[in-house]
Formats: structure tokens, C-alpha cells, sequence
């Protein structure tokens, strides 16, 4: 969807956070922005304005309205409202899995850089109700999560999102900060690595059901590559922050299900480095001197 034809509304009571959230997105190019600071006037002005994106934050809904986001969902059942809930740092995973839960389709934390703000709304507009049934099938056949039960794969559907990207986005840069990783419910992804200007080398296609990203969750570091589309592709999406709180059964039977991936990984290189190694010394035996 274009800048210009994206209709945003922000809800924030703090009136100087409002300007603030509305100057970032004029200067990004989005000229269609309203904001209200009290729940009443956004749903007023809901059911007479044409809204795509809402930018809702936290300590307001807490402050006026909890049930606010059941409210928008059961009023937009056929043409879900994309919300991005603006948090501050202190908010616990558990709150933040129920705000997911209740239709959160991406986060933006405050303070908030330009780039913060263009990645949220981007992740927004990506998403895909993960409730068609034809998604959850093709999820449920996946082997990555052949590890859970219907059940447990259905509460993790409600704390993941499911996106969609197009032949030649972006997923995540190199060197950028890593914040999730991902499933491929379809279509393929080059991870790339620049080698000279201008000039990448293709280290990887992966296909549907590998993951991907999953080093940054597990150590903290800088992403070593590049994930980019190579043709449309459907991506289900773990945050971090959910990731790393550790406080039910299904994030561990997660957890444990990539140090496996990672193992296989590992002892897939160890192998690669031993031919290697056996190819070197047989090149250098067959060019010694015979006789």
C-alpha cells in the first residue's frame, strides 16, 4: 500500500507523545495521519473515517478502555484493523503475548528512531490473518512443528504474527540488531553475504519449512548475513521479547526445538570442513613427485 493512500490514526493521551508519533510519520511521507487521545473519540471517529493503521498506545488503552482491541476486533471482523501497540520498556512478555493475542499486529518501543517507525508500520501492512484455515494447514504440515499438538500449535499461532513479503524485500540486513527469527510457510529465501561493492554472493536458498534467523535469538549477536525474498514468500515471525521469557512449556519445546536445528547445522559443517580437509590432503599427495 502506498504512503499516500495509507489513512493512520494514533491514540496516545500524552498530547506532546502524539505530536511527536505524528511529525515522525510526516517526515517519513505519510500525509494521512489523525490522532485522538481518548478511546471514546477513536471509536467515534472509526465508524466515520476510513482507518488502515492505528498506532495505539499502551498506558492509554490501560488507562481508558482494556477491552479496547476485543472491541476493534469483533467491529472489524471482515477487514481487520492492523493496530501497532507503542510500549514502553518495562512491559512483562505476559501482557505482551495477551496483546497479541487480542490482534497486535506489530510493536514499536519506545524511544523510537525514524527507522523503528517505517519496520512496525512495514510489519503491519506484511501481515496475514493467520486464522484461514489454508494457512493453518499448510503450517500444521510443516515439520518443524511436528513437535506439538493441535492444541499447542494453535496457542502458538495467537503469540506469533504470519507475514508476507515480496520477490526481492528485505527480511533482515546484515549486520542489523536481531529481534526474531522465522519459519517459511512458503516460497524460497537467498541469505546473501556482500563480499565486494555492490556484489553479493548467494550463501543459501532455503525453502518452506526451514528456518532462519535463529543464531540471533539464541546468542544476541548481529545478524552475519543477508535475508532477502528470492520469489513471494508467506513467513511466520517470533519475537524475541516473547521468545525470551521463558515462562510456559510451549517457549521452552521452541527454545529446544532450534538448539536441534542448530546441532544438525553444526555437525552439517563439521562434516563439510572434514571433506574439505580430506580433499587438501589428497590434492598435495597427488601433487608430490612419485617414485
Amino acid at each position: 500500500m502506498e504512503k499516500d493512500n495509507l489513512n493512520i490514526m494514533i491514540l496516545n493521551s500524552d498530547q506532546r507523545s502524539q505530536d511527536f508519533a505524528k511529525g515522525s510519520l510526516n517526515y517519513l511521507g505519510y500525509a494521512k495521519v489523525l490522532g485522538v487521545s481518548k478511546v471514546n473519540s477513536l471509536l467515534n471517529n472509526l465508524k466515520t473515517e476510513k482507518v488502515d493503521l492505528l498506532l495505539a498506545d499502551y498506558n492509554t488503552i490501560m488507562k481508558y478502555d482494556e477491552e479496547l482491541l476485543e472491541k476493534l476486533r469483533q467491529s472489524h471482523e471482515e477487514s481487520p484493523l492492523r493496530v501497532i501497540l507503542m510500549i514502553d520498556s518495562d512491559i512483562n512478555v505476559r501482557e505482551l503475548k495477551r496483546m497479541y493475542r487480542e490482534g497486535v499486529t506489530s510493536v514499536l518501543q519506545y524511544p523510537f528512531q525514524m527507522n523503528d517507525v517505517e519496520k512496525a508500520i512495514n510489519d503491519a501492512i506484511r501481515s496475514v490473518p493467520i486464522a484461514i484455515t489454508k494457512t493453518v494447514r499448510k503450517i500444521r504440515d510443516l515439520d518443524f512443528f511436528s513437535f506439538l499438538s493441535d492444541d499447542e500449535l494453535m496457542s502458538m499461532l495467537k503469540i506469533c504474527k504470519c507475514r508476507k513479503y515480496k520477490e526481492g524485500d528485505t527480511i533482515f540486513d546484515e549486520g542489523e540488531k536481531p529481534d526474531r527469527f522465522y519459519v517459511i510457510v512458503d516460497g524460497i529465501i537467498a541469505i546473501t553475504k556482500g563480499i565486494e561493492r555492490k556484489r553479493e554472493e548467494v550463501l543459501a536458498r532455503l525453502r518452506r519449512g526451514s528456518c532462519f534467523g535463529e543464531m540471533g535469538i539464541l546468542d544476541g549477536s548481529p545478524r552475519s548475513a543477508r535475508a532477502k525474498a528470492y520469489d513471494d514468500v508467506v513467513l511466520l515471525e517470533f519475537d524475541r521479547r516473547i521468545m525470551e521469557g521463558y515462562d510456559d512449556i510451549l517457549t521452552l519445546k521452541l527454545f529446544k526445538k532450534l538448539t536441534q536445528v542448530f546441532s544438525r547445522r553444526l555437525r552439517g559443517a563439521n562434516n563439510k570442513i572434514k571433506e574439505l580437509a580430506i580433499f587438501a590432503q589428497s590434492k598435495k599427495t597427488d601433487s608430490q613427485p612419485k617414485g
